[in-house]
C-alpha cells in the first residue's frame, strides 16, 4: 500500500501553505501561478510540484514581494530567492515553510540546512522550543485534517529525533566519567511518544548532570534494579496516552511509591497530568507541558 501523498486538494494547499483557498483561486485566475487538473466533479487536483511552488511563493509574499512580481518569475528564480532568504532569515514563518516543504518532499538535506543555519544563530534549546515544537504542533493539525499521511509524520519526527540525539551526544562530552546519575528517564509500557522525554535528556546533560535513559516500554517492576544501585535520584516519565488499564491518578501514586523506596523523587510530564489532583507530596512533581519541565533547568 502506497501511503505517500502525491496529489493534493485546494484545502490541503491551504492547510500546508497558510494561503487561503480563495486567494489561491484568485492567483490562478489572474496570474496563472498554478494549473490544477480537474476531475469528473470539477474539483481541483494539485501535484507535489504545485505544492512546492506555492510554499515558495508564500514565503516571498510574506516578505512583501508582490504576487504580480512573483508571477513573472520563473520557477528557478523563485527557488533561488527563497534559498537566499533561508541563508539570512530565521523568523518562524519562513522556517516553518521550509520544514513543511522538507516534509512533503522528503528532503532531508533541506531540513538539515535549515536547522544548521538556526544553530549558527542560537542554542539548541531555542531551536527546539522555538521552531521544532511549533512545527510539530502544525504537523498534528495537518494529521487531524488528513492533509498529511503517516510517512510524512514519521519522516519529520525522526529527523527531529536525530537532532535531539546528536545534540545530547555533543553535550555529553563535557560530563565527568563515573559521575553518579541524578535522573532516570523512562516511558511506561505501551507509551510511544518519546520525543519530549528525549529532549529532557538533552536538557539534563546540557546542565552538566548525569542521567540514565531507559527509553520506552519500561515495566515498572524493572525500576527495582535501579533502586538497588542508586538513591536520591529523580525519575522522569512522560505520559500522553497511557495508562489505559487504570485511572491515571492511581497509576502515578503506584509509580511514586516505587521510586520513593530509594528516597527518590518522581516527575511526571504530559498533558494528561492535568486530569489528576495530587498535591502536598514532596516526592512528586507534575508538569502539564514540556516548557514547564524545561524551566527547571534554568
Amino acid at each position: 500500500m502506497n501511503n505517500i501523498k502525491t496529489t493534493f486538494s485546494i484545502s490541503d494547499l491551504e492547510n500546508l501553505s497558510g494561503v487561503k483557498a480563495h486567494t489561491i483561486r484568485v492567483w490562478e485566475r489572474r496570474y496563472g501561478i498554478l494549473t490544477p487538473e480537474r476531475g469528473e466533479t470539477n474539483l481541483r487536483s494539485y501535484t507535489l510540484d504545485d505544492l512546492r511552488k506555492l510554499l515558495n511563493i508564500a514565503v516571498l509574499t510574506e516578505y512583501g514581494i508582490k504576487i504580480s512580481k512573483v508571477a513573472r518569475m520563473g520557477g528557478a528564480e523563485i527557488e533561488k530567492m527563497v534559498v537566499e532568504l533561508r541563508s539570512t532569515r530565521q523568523d518562524i514563518a519562513h522556517i516553518l515553510h521550509q520544514y513543511k516543504l522538507s516534509m512533503m518532499t522528503f528532503d532531508q538535506a533541506l531540513f538539515g540546512d535549515t536547522t544548521d543555519h538556526l544553530l549558527t544563530k542560537m542554542p539548541f534549546r531555542e531551536v527546539f522550543m522555538g521552531y521544532f515544537l511549533p512545527f510539530l504542533e502544525e504537523v498534528g493539525l495537518m494529521w487531524q485534517t488528513a492533509t498529511i499521511q503517516p510517512a510524512h509524520e514519521h519522516f519529520i519526527s525522526n529527523l527531529i529525533r536525530m537532532y535531539v540525539v546528536q545534540q545530547t551526544a555533543l553535550a555529553g562530552r563535557k560530563l565527568k566519567r563515573g559521575a553518579s546519575p541524578d535522573y532516570v528517564l523512562f516511558l511506561p509500557f505501551g507509551e510511544i511518544h518519546e520525543l519530549g522525554l528525549l529532549y529532557l535528556q538533552y536538557e539534563i546533560v546540557a546542565s552538566g548532570k548525569a542521567c540514565i535513559y531507559l527509553g520506552s516500554n519500561m515495566p515498572l517492576d524493572s525500576l527495582y534494579e535501579i533502586n538497588k544501585l542508586f538513591t536520591g535520584i529523580t525519575y522522569i516519565t512522560y505520559i500522553t496516552v497511557l495508562p489505559e488499564e487504570r485511572p491515571l491518578g492511581e497509576y502515578i501514586v503506584t509509580l511514586e511509591r516505587k521510586c520513593r523506596q530509594s528516597e527518590s523523587a518522581l516527575w511526571v510530564v504530559g498533558r494528561r497530568v492535568s486530569e489528576v489532583d495530587l498535591v502536598n507530596n514532596p516526592y512528586l512533581e507534575l508538569f502539564t507541558t514540556l516548557h514547564a519541565a524545561v524551566a527547571k533547568f534554568g
